[in-house]
């Protein structure tokens, strides 16, 4: 298999340069403050103790140990040495899909003109040990019918929709994809990835007898069906309507009864209608007149709006809006009631 003659290739070069290589990323995680501001000593010197844990499990081919304490140093104090060495970690377990994008990480990251000659180390392994990597990934298709809300996963890792029907990166070895879906049977499909394969598998989802289905109730057909019961009416506008009548009205009887007393008062005053020149009736006779104006425009107002409310109470149309009013008015020969409706 390739991956036993890539990998004893791949860490007797590791071997050969990895202690110069630890120790400088080490040395480097103390002395370079500008690289690491934002981590405090503590962190810096934890990190430190994890990689030396890492680098001794590395060489032991303690793959999980190495792949723990060098995710967990590059957690607290990123540097790409530390990279390098996690993604040499997750090569050893068979997870090299992680492992290229660990590699892939330091290399978009890239370096600044002043970096360590560590960081430039690891930046050159990086470059080397991705194309060895590259050729031995595996590719996978999963196709899928069913209904629309799917859950799918590989290896307990979930798969998004739009990895769906497209080659998906894998690792070699054997592999698990499971589908499920609300109603439908659940699918399990295990298949077997060699190196630089590869496969497509097809998953159709088959509905579930035992699924509960809430259907729609139907009605007794041994009762008759009541009628929807209709909510009351609104007779706001009816109310108000009858309230500007009566107002109405009430001021047409007021300004018809002193219509009447000024009639009569200028009939004393002036007898057969003719006035005195000596009296100043004028003003008199301009009240008598308004008030002969006023009298039935309030009649008019007061029996129309009673009328209207009266008719909006038994025709049933009389739900205003929210902005619906009525607003009476009495000017100077004139009386009256506006609103919206």
């Amino acid at each position: 298999m390739p991956q036993t003659r890539v990998l004893p290739l791949m860490f007797r070069r590791c071997r050969e340069k990895l202690a110069p290589l630890a120790l400088a990323g080490l040395v480097t995680l103390t002395s370079s403050p500008r690289a690491f501001a934002q981590a405090s000593e503590a962190d810096r010197a934890t990190a430190r103790a994890l990689a030396r844990e890492g680098h001794d499990a590395l060489l032991k081919k303690d793959y999980k140990l190495a792949e723990d304490r060098f995710r967990r140093a590059d957690q607290l104090v990123h540097a790409p040495s530390l990279v390098v060495d996690h993604a040499r970690a997750l090569v050893g377990l068979g997870r090299l899909v992680e492992a290229h994008e660990r590699y892939a990480l330091v290399l978009r990251e890239g370096l600044a003109p002043n970096a360590p000659a560590a960081f430039v180390r690891a930046k050159q392994d990086a470059e080397v040990e991705i194309e060895a990597i590259k050729p031995r990934l595996a590719w996978l298709t999963i196709n899928v019918s069913g209904p629309n809300n799917l859950q799918v996963s590989l290896d307990d890792h979930e798969v998004p929709p739009a990895a769906l029907g497209v080659r998906r990166a894998a690792d070699p070895g054997e592999r698990v994809v499971s589908v499920s879906a609300p109603g439908f049977l659940k699918r399990e499909e295990r298949l077997t990835l060699a190196e630089g394969e590869e496969k497509s598998i097809d998953i159709a989802l088959e509905l579930d007898p035992d699924a509960a289905v809430t259907l729609p109730e139907e009605p007794n057909k041994s009762q008759p069906l009541k009628p929807a019961e209709t909510p009351p009416r609104d007779h706001t506008l009816s109310y108000v309507l009858w309230g500007v009548g009566g107002a109405g009205i009430a001021f047409g009887a007021v300004t018809g009864i002193l219509f009447l007393n000024k009639k009569s008062d200028l009939d004393s005053k002036c007898p057969s209608g003719k006035c005195p020149e000596n009296l100043d009736l004028q003003p008199d006779i301009d009240r008598y007149h308004l008030y002969g104006v006023l009298s039935p425009a309030g009649f008019g107002v007061g029996i129309a709006a009673a009328a209207a409310g009266t008719a909006l109470l038994f025709v049933g149309g009389d739900e205003p809006s929210d902005q619906a009013f009525v607003q009476p008015y009495v000017g100077p020969g004139s009386i009256g009631a506006y609103g919206r409706f």
